[in-house]
């Protein structure tokens, strides 16, 4: 039986102590009453429970944690009307840490934490709904790094939430099996969504606008899981991409070019439809082997290269500038097109072992041709063997195509 614990009761006793004086900066003091009582909750919680947060813009100075116990739900009284703020975070990074299965996330917002903003990691069916995550001083390092941060999990839902000024990813989802990003909103981070190392996972009908790459699916080595597959993105707005890239030295999003609308790293089994990938300033899409970063690793099982995607039905507008060139592949879009931004970019990158053939990597494009700028830039050797003409590539992957 499910059990509803408010904390109304102490919002009120909170607002009757104080004098008007003290209610009009009330959001600048840390509520102390409110976290305790919060997260007493948590720690007591039993499955089933649902603890809500009243309406009201509360400052808090240390995370929020929930770890073991399944079937919880954390509800706030809507985006726009619970704030949790970590402004002043003097312990711990994170805003709220979750560890537990079968959770539910709603209702509320959470802003300028010293980490990430929501961390749920090694936990199953986890649900994020109407969440909203952000950093009011704007675009700066400084940030956090991630808004929602599943990592490590299997079964992750996305619905309906909204994610700014992450300094990685807004959006990100780590390490993960089966997992929806849907009706999101995501703009001004470095990365809008980033899907990363995760098999099966399916991001539609979101809005990635005004970040410095619009939605990232990488996969990199050195992680506990490696070689993620079967990822589908599909029907998005991926718009004006072109937010300066404001990701600390080191970070791996710290490569992308500002103008960057869909970028596949060393992405397998993918693919990629019915997306309006329009105004950017640099490259549409970009299908790119890890190679391409000129970075080293050690991992053994790690795959660097993309292969078996399938990209089709997407519509592409550019924007009427010049690429960007404060990163390495900007200035090699420069160099090779003369400060052309070009729709769909293709590295070339090829796996030796594989054999020989017309398409080894089995890059499939099905596109409409018509003004539409594409190039495979055969980067292993030093751009040698540019190609321009998309037909080579106009084909199914085997993958993608259903036995009779």
């Amino acid at each position: 039986m499910k059990t509803t614990i408010p904390v109304f009761s102490v919002l009120v006793c909170t607002l009757l102590a104080c004098s008007p004086n003290d209610q009009a900066t009330a959001p600048e003091r840390v509520d102390t009453q409110v976290y305790t009582r919060i997260q007493e909750q948590l720690l007591d919680a039993q499955p089933g429970d649902i603890i809500e947060i009243p309406e009201g813009h509360f400052v808090f100075d240390r995370p929020l944690s929930l770890e073991g116990v399944s079937r919880v739900t954390l509800r706030g009284a809507g985006m726009d009307k619970t704030v949790l703020s970590f402004k002043d975070q003097r312990v711990g990074a994170e805003g709220i840490r979750v560890s537990a299965d079968s959770v539910l996330l709603e209702g509320f917002t959470v802003t300028d934490t010293k980490g990430d903003a929501i961390k749920v990691q090694d936990s199953k069916a986890v649900t994020f709904r109407r969440i909203n995550t952000t950093w009011s001083g704007g675009a700066n390092a400084e940030n956090g790094g991630y808004g929602l941060y599943p990592v490590a999990c299997d079964g992750v839902l996305i619905d309906s939430c909204e994610a700014s000024y992450a300094s990685d990813a807004g959006i990100y989802v780590g390490q993960s099996h089966h997992v929806v990003v849907r009706n999101t909103y995501a703009h001004h981070n470095v990365a809008g969504i980033e899907i990363e190392n995760c098999t099966d996972a399916e991001v539609y009908q979101c809005r990635a606008i005004q970040n410095t790459g619009g939605i990232l699916v990488f996969d990199l080595p050195g992680l506990p899981a490696g070689n993620g597959r079967r990822s589908k993105i599909h029907h998005n707005q991926v718009h004006d991409n072109n937010l300066k890239n404001f990701a600390p030295e080191g970070n791996m999003v710290a490569i992308v070019a500002p103008g960057s609308g869909i970028i596949l790293l060393a992405a397998k089994e993918t693919e990629v439809f019915e997306n309006d990938i329009t105004d950017h300033k640099t490259i549409g899409l970009a299908i790119a082997s890890y190679h391409i970063t000129e970075l080293k690793w050690t991992d053994p099982q790690y795959d660097p290269f993309t292969w078996s995607v399938f990209i089709h039905d997407n519509r592409y507008q550019r924007k009427k500038a010049l690429p960007d060139m404060s990163k390495d592949f900007g200035k090699m879009v420069n160099l090779l097109f003369k400060g052309k931004p070009q729709d769909v970019l293709y590295d070339g990158i090829l796996d030796e072992k594989r054999p020989a053939g017309k398409n080894p990597m089995e890059i499939c494009i099905r596109e409409q041709a018509d003004g539409l700028r594409f190039a495979s830039i055969d980067a292993a050797h030093d751009f040698k063997s540019v190609v321009t003409d998309m037909s080579r590539y106009d084909c199914a992957p085997s993958s993608f195509v259903q036995p009779k």
